[in-house]
Order: C-alpha cells, then structure tokens, then sequence
C-alpha cells in the first residue's frame, strides 16, 4: 500500500502528498441500453479526486476553515509511505481518517 505509481509524478518540493491514482473505479457515460457504467483509470486525474474530496470532507467538519487551513490539515494527517519518503513534501499518502 502506497507504492508510487510507475507513471507517477513526484518532487520532494513541488508534490504535497500521494494519493491513489492506480485502478481507480470511476463513473463512465452509458453505452447501449445501460444506464450507467464504471471503468478502471490511472492517473493523476484519477488521484485529484482523492484530494478533493478530503478537501470537502475537512471543510463540512470545520466550517468556515481557510484554504491554508485545509491544506494544512490534510498535509499534516499524510501517512509516513517509505515509498514516497524525498518523494514529495509530506513523504506521506492521503489520509483522512487523520483529521
């Protein structure tokens, strides 16, 4: 768990935090007579979400917290990955359940 991705990008200044980004399920349009659908993507576009959403879910806990706040809050609960140790500032993944 919390192995960088081949394709990963990293920079122990310019990269906060890993995320998942490897096999993510995500909503796809529907084809045919389906009403809907999900398909496995890598990629940052896949870890962004991630993100985001930690974002949202620090923000309904602590209303009214600034943008600095948040990203304090969600660097500051990263799990220490060795993986991603001088990978990126945190040298950590994303971690939620942190907050």
């Amino acid at each position: 768990m919390g192995k960088l991705s081949s394709f990963s990008n990293y920079g122990a200044l310019s990269v906060d935090i890993g995320a998942p980004g490897s096999g993510i399920y995500s909503c796809v349009p529907p084809k045919g007579k389906a009403s809907s659908g999900y398909a496995s993507y890598s990629g940052t576009s896949m870890a962004a979400p991630h993100v985001t959403g930690a974002a949202a879910l620090y923000l309904s806990t602590h209303s009214g917290a600034s943008v600095t706040q948040i990203i304090n809050a969600i660097k500051g609960a990263a799990t220490s990955t060795t993986s991603l140790n001088g990978k990126c500032v945190t040298g950590g993944r994303l971690n939620v359940g942190g907050f």
